[in-house]
């Protein structure tokens, strides 16, 4: 404001004191919105604009950013400085920012460095003088494998019932008994685990959902609390196959982090995503009514992570969570894509598109090599599944006639380790309701029936190789002589079961036992437990009701079980909740029952033996056989010494009880001897002893014998 000469205003000023208030703006004290992002791309005033502008989309992903306080990028001479303050609407927002783009590959040269502007002002506050900072004690990590060492290799699983969450010990010999039951939070007002929990695929960690905060991980041979990971509203959790990384997910489909990656070993989420990768497979959600997005699929190794997209897939590396190559896998129309459980393989089917048949594809990672393309027509629909060990991938596919008026079943049967991964096919004329793969094998096993209305239903086992025959033996196969025990690569029909009560099929993880199961609340809940290996029925019972079978990971006993809804809706046959645990024979070992059962979960664990190991313990079971009797002789002493613990010690109280009586009874003798005039009452000698024999007739009958003629 300009000085005015006073004396040309002089008439117009009054003579009172001039009162005016100057309007300031609010001190700002507090830094915590604003985050700082360092190591950018120096660049002219000329372009600050575009930088600014890509800088407020990355950021604007993972929060909202103020309109207040526009991003600002301090100059240096003709060029910036190469960072830039970032203010959001809430320091929750600043937070996510620092987790979610530190580390980010913004370009080629450059990797982004992202700091709270508080913690960075933190630095003016470094004493000049270092000053050695005192070593905090060394406190050991909780053994996540504890349970393995197990010494009566017993199998864990979990159960939640009414508010309890149990996990147990079984060993198929006595009931189960509890390991853990939430005791140390039950005493501190806190409840272990309030909606579902998880297993980690190896068992290390189990994952507790608390539904308003996040999820908390807990392991150790006294289950400790060793990780939590801050999600609210989170309804679902994955674990990576190596156990490396965890995704929680939150069905929000308006949330900008609606899924997150998180680190297990840093605790750190390492990126978030929207629910959706578009608005189309939103869209679809709407129409049918319910939320199924595609979901993140890990590889059997972690070093990837995958989602499909509007006619692509979108692969991440782990643990920088960058996009593979900077690009998408191209796969037009895409349907439904697997990974290979074991190999960085991707299965995917995509359906007919004007002249184009439909198609599955094997593709490798991440040389993105076409290993395998399948061309199918008149397709309604594929299903795909693996074999546990990658080896085979089978595809069932419903196709249609011209008319599109009939539909009928075949299989297309990749045999994914063999040089150019050859294709066979299998035609079912019957309607097929189930297919599933034997762990660690070349069998497999569906059930089908003539027409999808059935109730009683066959169920055939398959093999993709064929052992040659005594018989066989010397005739020629493709200009080769075959020699007995040979395996071929041949599909064959192995045995049809006819006319049996099941729609689910369970195979044991050992190989050559399954259960055939009837399940739903319209069946009667029977089970067949089935030898394949023998081709026998092993034995037959029923869970009436049964949702659920699950076998423990070495195939010794499986569970059945009737659980509920976990969002506490009312169930009609709450009265039939609970489990049981049977032999891998069909013997009933254990029941229980509950009011209110929500879920049943056998602890996995890894296979530790080779092929060949395991062969090398078939061959000398008979070993075998005599050390585990020795071992569970010894386990049921030491269980039987623990069980009469309180009897022998009451006993041995009573013996010792009358030994010293005895005694003080012994030295007392000489006064008795003395107050009975000379008396010993314990002198034999003293005593006359008579022996007396007494006949007394206790019943007599009398019977006749006919006199020979």
């Amino acid at each position: 404001m300009t000085n005015l000469p006073s004396d040309e205003y002089e008439d117009y000023m009054s003579d009172g004191e001039l009162q005016y208030e100057v309007k300031q703006p609010k001190l700002i004290e507090n830094f915590s919105t604003t985050v700082i992002i360092a190591n950018l791309p120096q660049v002219p005033e000329s372009k600050v604009e575009k930088l600014t502008s890509v800088l407020k989309k990355l950021t604007g992903k993972v929060g909202t950013l103020s309109t207040a306080t526009p991003p600002l990028m301090p100059m240096n001479g003709d060029k910036t400085h190469g960072f830039a303050f970032i203010t959001f609407v809430s320091s929750a927002d600043a937070t996510k920012c620092v987790e979610a783009i530190n580390s980010y590959q913004f370009d080629k040269s450059h990797k982004l460095s992202v700091h709270g502007y508080d913690d960075v002002c933190g630095l003016r506050d470094v004493p000049e003088k270092y000053v050695e900072k005192t070593a905090r004690p060394y406190v050991p990590q909780a053994d996540v494998g504890a349970w393995l060492r197990d010494p009566g290799q017993r199998d864990a699983f979990c159960i939640r019932q009414g508010h309890e969450t149990e996990v147990h010990w079984a060993d198929g010999l006595r009931d189960p008994v509890i390991d853990y039951d939430g005791s140390r939070e039950k005493a501190a007002g806190i409840q272990w685990c309030k909606d579902r929990m998880e297993w980690s695929p190896k068992g290390s960690f189990m994952a507790t959902i608390i539904k308003q905060k996040g999820v908390i991980l807990w392991g150790g041979e006294k289950y400790e609390k060793l990780g939590r990971f801050a999600h609210a509203d989170v309804d679902h959790v994955s674990f990576s196959p190596n156990e490396g990384y965890i995704m929680t997910v939150s069905n929000k489909p308006d949330a900008v982090d609606a899924v997150k990656i998180h680190d297990i070993k840093t605790g750190k989420m390492i990126r978030a995503f929207k629910l959706y990768p578009s608005d189309k497979f939103r869209e679809e959600d709407e129409e049918r009514g319910e939320i199924n997005p595609p979901q993140f699929s890990w590889s059997y190794n972690d070093e990837y992570i995958a989602r499909m997209g509007e006619d692509l897939i979108t692969i991440y590396e782990l643990p920088s969570m960058k996009l593979l190559e900077k690009k998408s896998l191209l796969a037009d129309g895409i349907k439904e894509f697997q990974w290979s459980p074991g190999a960085n393989t991707l299965a995917y089917w995509s359906p007919e598109k004007g002249n184009s048949p439909a198609q599955v594809n094997l593709v490798a990672i991440p040389s993105r090599k076409l290993l395998r393309s399948k061309n199918l027509f008149q397709v309604n629909s594929v299903l795909m599944s693996w074999q546990d060990e990658g080896r085979f991938l089978g595809c069932k596919v419903l196709r249609h006639t011209k008319s599109k008026k009939t539909v009928y079943n075949n299989f297309e049967l990749f045999r994914v380790m063999e040089e150019g991964v050859p294709v066979e096919m299998l035609d079912v004329k019957d309607a097929v309701f189930n297919f599933r793969w034997e762990p660690g094998g070349s069998r497999f096993a569906m059930v089908h029936a003539e027409n999808a209305g059935a109730t009683r239903m066959n169920v055939s086992f398959y093999d993709m190789d064929k052992t040659v025959k005594a018989d066989e033996a010397g005739t020629k196969k493709k200009g080769k002589k075959l020699t007995e025990g040979q395996v071929l690569p041949e599909l064959n029909l192995v045995t049809t079961l006819v006319d049996r009560q099941c729609s689910s099929l369970f195979w044991s993880p050992a190989g050559g036992v399954i259960v055939l199961a009837s399940l739903g609340d319209s069946s009667s809940g029977s089970l067949e437990f089935y030898d394949v290996n023998q081709t026998i029925t092993l034995a037959m019972r029923e869970h009436y009701r049964a949702t659920d079978v699950n076998w423990d990971p070495s195939g010794r006993m499986v569970s059945t079980s009737v659980c509920q809804p976990l969002n506490g809706a009312y169930f009609k046959f709450q009265m039939d909740n609970g489990y049981m645990l049977w032999s891998f024979q069909g013997k009933q070992l254990f029941i229980a029952a509950y009011e209110n059962f929500y879920q049943f979960k056998w602890r996995p664990r890894k296979v530790v033996l080779s092929k060949e190991a395991v062969k090398e313990v078939e061959t000398n079971i008979k070993k075998y056989e005599r050390e585990f009797d020795r071992a569970d002789k010894e386990r049921a002493k030491a269980l039987y010494l623990e069980e009469t613990k309180g009897k022998r010690l009451q006993r041995k109280t009573f013996r010792d009880r009358v030994a010293d009586l005895r005694a003080v009874y012994k030295s007392q003798k000489q006064q008795r001897i003395a107050m009975n005039g000379g008396y010993d009452s314990d002198d034999d000698s003293n005593f006359t002893t008579t022996i007396v024999k007494m006949t007394e007739i206790i019943d007599t009958k009398e019977t006749v014998i006919d006199e020979f003629p």
